[in-house]
């Protein structure tokens, strides 16, 4: 009887409070949610491939990250950047153009220091740690032509490796003194430092002869407080500046310790509202680029912490943008996932990942709002209660995000014409990301995160955009039963349907159980480069049973569960054909060596420029490596509400994005589809002469450059 009477009296001592959403006002649009991926990276890769496979379906997937910040550390011609374009690979490969690379340096190469060394711990003084004098730039007295140099030299490099900033900031905290990697830039030249103002001026000028030039983001500086941005920022020439970017490591008054901050980010409140106030608009945006606790260990608070935080900046600092420090860091106290590849690696004894709480606050925001949404008018009632709301590009749906630092509260959501679909909260040291049940009025315990999304068909009153077109989010609501399972090679005792062209072995029926499954299909693929031998396709029919009929026009994506048969992982491409040419579906696709993956491949490029399907009834898959196992083929996304908004919802088809791939996959161009192709048909760009894959939102082509 006395718990009853307890858990009763708990229930009754919850305060009300009232969330208020003003879907028809709206502020700043949203460039995106995300983390860093700038030390560590060989940790990543140096996992199993099972255990990455975890990692980057976690990581990336799981967050529905939309930008993934990255260090240029090209240093010199013999740095390797292997690893940063396997994480970038392997995001991509889940997110396609959702996620959005921004790349910050460091430091200059040492050659380019009066110190020699890109540490800071090598240098003696103030002039050590910035560029070296010249009595010859024309940007001014230091070698900022060199720098700029290099900077766009490092661009090409990447590119080379399949890494295309979107972002760029040239310099990771220019009024930082650091010990590790740095290089120090005044707001403007002085007689012994560097100024921003003055590279910036030099890298502008300089990547901008870039086929696909990145936008730059600046200042980039250690903190808010003392006006610290506002030096750098009014120094500048906007017309150079992209966007404006800042840390968070100190917010001023005095406000100066991260892990205190984290605690109480209403100390970030009155300079971020004056930033939000001077700078920034949706053609401007804000980025937040890195902050963290910089505590030695994990703790519980930190989740509220950084939701609250991100609160702050989406409303009174009017930030576009929020990427967290550390998407991962090896051992266990990683930010957002804490990575340890396996004994031997410092103080790991196991292989394993650590999902640490600040990762369900940055889901609650990034797995429900999506780059090109906007901030709308939220009020809240409720003690210790801090909200905000987005809503879609196309007014159809709002998330609502309620931070509850308090005691246990009964939320009523007031959010004027719609209906709540999916709820999500969060709690500190209980339950993460746990889905609820949604409705008008929810139960939040104390210290938790609440995320409830809404819809509407009913948008003819409101000022709606078109959504990107990269953007690939669809809610979970409409994603319940619209499967459609191709084959599934356990209900079957044949490989029929496949077909090989030149001279590939046939592919094979296989009952021998390889890590849990009994049945599937071995594909033999080329086994060597495709310049060596061309390309070779194994193709799988499309069974014309009605459960599975017309599928590659109906359905969002396509599912295989494969595996390479090779000791190494298989990059393969994949296409349809036999209604006409083959069409590039999604190049390399990695199924991996030793263990079995679930491997997502977009059908965007079925359905033409105007709207009409290739009518392709076959799957073609070509690859240099010896082959790989398929046990199963999966359609998703095949309901009729879901194809539509993904399908039909953009204005200019004509000068959407387009890609310009080698027939190797390589991107060597990227740009608007009208700035592609001549009246003719043949390329634009400055390319080697010879034949390319032209790939676009809507369809795949060959074209030619003469």
């Amino acid at each position: 009887m006395k718990k009853i009477i307890t858990t009763a009296l708990l229930a009754s001592s919850a305060f009300a409070a009232t969330i208020s959403v003003d879907p028809a006002t709206t502020a700043q649009k949203v460039v995106g949610f995300g983390a860093g991926a700038a030390y560590y990276q060989s940790w990543i890769t140096a996992m199993s491939s099972s255990l990455q496979k975890d990692f980057y379906d976690t990581a990336f997937t799981g967050l529905n990250l939309s930008l993934l910040r990255i260090g240029n550390w090209k240093q010199e011609d013999t740095t390797s950047i292997a690893a940063d374009a396997a994480i970038v690979k392997a995001g991509k490969q889940r997110l396609g153009n959702h996620l959005k690379i921004e790349m910050s340096s460091w430091s200059a190469p040492g050659r380019l220091k009066p110190s020699g060394s890109v540490n800071g711990s090598d240098g003696h003084s103030k002039s050590d740690k910035s560029l070296k004098t010249s009595s010859n730039d024309p940007y001014g007295k230091y070698v900022y032509s060199e720098f700029a140099h290099w900077w766009k030299t490092s661009l090409q490099s990447y590119e080379q490796m399949g890494i295309i900033p979107d972002y760029i900031s040239l310099q990771n905290e220019p009024d930082m003194e650091a010990t590790y990697e740095e290089t120090l830039f005044e707001p403007t030249e002085t007689s012994e430092i560097a100024g921003y103002k003055q590279a910036l001026q030099a890298v502008r000028d300089s990547v901008s002869s870039l086929a696909n030039p990145p936008k730059i983001l600046g200042p980039e500086p250690l903190g808010i407080g003392y006006n610290n941005f506002e030096k750098y920022a009014k120094a500048l020439d906007n017309n150079n500046l992209d966007g404006y970017a800042y840390h968070l490591y100190h917010a001023g008054d005095g406000n100066d310790n991260s892990g205190t901050n984290y605690l109480n980010p209403e100390n970030f409140r009155k300079a971020m509202t004056a930033i939000g106030k001077n700078y920034g608009s949706d053609a401007k945006p804000i980025i937040m680029t890195e902050f963290c606790t910089m505590e030695n260990a994990v703790r519980e608070q930190d989740m509220l912490g950084l939701a609250h935080i991100m609160q702050v900046g989406f409303t009174s600092g009017k930030l576009n943008a929020y990427i967290a420090w550390e998407l991962f860091w090896g051992e266990q106290n990683g930010q957002l996932i804490g990575v340890c590849p396996g004994n031997g690696w410092s103080s790991c004894t196991e292989a394993k990942l650590y999902i640490n709480p600040e990762y369900h606050a940055m889901r609650h925001y990034s797995k429900f709002v999506n780059p090109g949404w906007r901030v709308v008018s939220t009020t809240s009632d409720g003690k210790d209660l801090y909200a905000v709301a987005f809503r879609s590009a196309d007014c159809d749906s709002i998330s609502v995000i309620a931070i509850n630092k308090g005691s246990a509260q009964n939320l009523s959501f007031s959010v004027n014409g719609y209906t709540p679909v999916s709820a999500v909260q969060s709690v500190e040291s209980g339950d993460k990301s746990k889905a609820i049940t949604a409705g008008s009025i929810i139960d939040a315990p104390a210290k938790s995160i609440t995320t409830v999304v809404f819809t509407t068909s009913n948008t003819a009153a409101l000022q709606c955009e078109d959504s990107p077109i990269e953007d690939p989010y669809i809610d979970p609501s409409k994603q319940i039963g619209d499967s459609l399972v191709i084959v599934n090679y356990a209900d079957e005792s044949s490989a029929a349907g496949w077909t090989s062209d030149k001279t590939l072995d046939a592919v094979t029926f296989e009952t021998t159980a390889l890590d849990g499954v009994s049945k599937y299909v071995k594909v033999p693929l080329a086994n060597c480069a495709q310049d060596d031998c061309g390309y070779q396709h194994a193709l799988f029919t499309i069974p014309d049973a009605a459960a599975v009929k017309d599928p590659l026009i109906k359905c969002k994506e396509l599912v295989f569960t494969m595996r390479s048969i090779d000791t190494e992982d298989a990059s393969v491409n994949i296409g349809g054909a036999g209604g006409s040419t083959w069409q590039n579906y999604q190049y390399g696709n990695t199924a991996p060596a030793g263990s079995w993956a679930e491997v997502s491949v977009p059908l965007d490029n079925e359905i033409d420029s105007t709207g009409a399907p290739f009518g392709s009834t076959q799957l073609s898959f070509n690859s240099d490596n010896a082959g790989i196992y398929i046990a199963k083929i999966v359609a998703k996304g095949c309901g009729t509400s879901s194809i539509k908004n993904i399908r039909t919802n953009f204005a200019d088809r004509n000068n959407g994005e387009a890609m310009i791939f080698d027939l190797n996959g390589n991107l060597v161009w990227k740009g608007l589809k009208n700035e592609a192709l001549n009246d003719n048909g043949t390329i634009k760009p400055k390319l080697h002469q010879g034949a390319y894959i032209l790939k676009t939102k809507y369809n795949a082509q060959r074209v030619v450059k003469n």
